[in-house]
């Protein structure tokens, strides 16, 4: 009996482990949002689902305005600090169990909106810049680029519409929404 039952509790923790190494292998450790390898796979099985069910999907990118000079006069150490409160605010902005937020690298993030229009998203997206502008981090903000998918679109195609929509928020001056039409 005691053998069965030690049996039972290594198969528990062999299970419990290799949650945790999956866990551990789709999340960015820094700010506890998935990671940019997750994205892709995350993407490629939303729009089958969208396409089946012939419902909407958004997408915002953004990037941290002024992160580099930030870095450069408090230190790494409080850049860290920065990304893991934006974790927390795409967390909090988010709808849980339904989004999905993404570290895309360095201080790129990444969300999908699931089921949301593009003016849905852009409320969304909205909430986060304007959360992010009021945390309380000298002079840090964020420019969100945004899309709609569409139906010409392929998979790069509707990530490099959103990318290119955040360069554009970010070229006329940051802390800015930038939505593709």
């Amino acid at each position: 009996m005691n053998q069965a039952l030690e049996k039972y509790h290594t198969l528990l923790e062999k299970e419990r482990l290799q949650e945790e190494v999956k866990r551990l292998s789709i999340t960015d450790e820094l700010t506890g949002l998935y990671n940019h390898r997750h994205f892709f796979k995350t993407l490629e099985a939303e729009l089958v689902r969208m396409k089946r069910q012939g419902t909407s999907l958004s997408l915002l990118m953004f990037d941290i305005d002024n992160f580099k000079q930030y870095n450069d006069l408090y230190g790494h150490l409080e850049g860290d600090q920065v990304l893991k409160k934006i974790g927390t605010i795409v967390k909090h902005c988010i709808r849980s169990n339904v989004d999905s937020g993404y570290r895309y690298g360095g201080d790129e993030f990444a969300i999908l909106l699931i089921g949301a229009t593009r003016e849905q998203a852009l409320n969304i997206a909205e909430r986060i810049r304007s959360t992010i502008e009021e945390a309380g981090f000298e002079k840090i903000t964020v420019s969100i680029g945004l899309a709609e998918f569409h139906d010409e679109y392929g998979l790069e195609d509707f990530v490099k519409t959103a990318d290119h929509a955040m360069y554009m928020a970010k070229n006329s001056g940051g802390n800015r929404i930038y939505t593709h039409p």
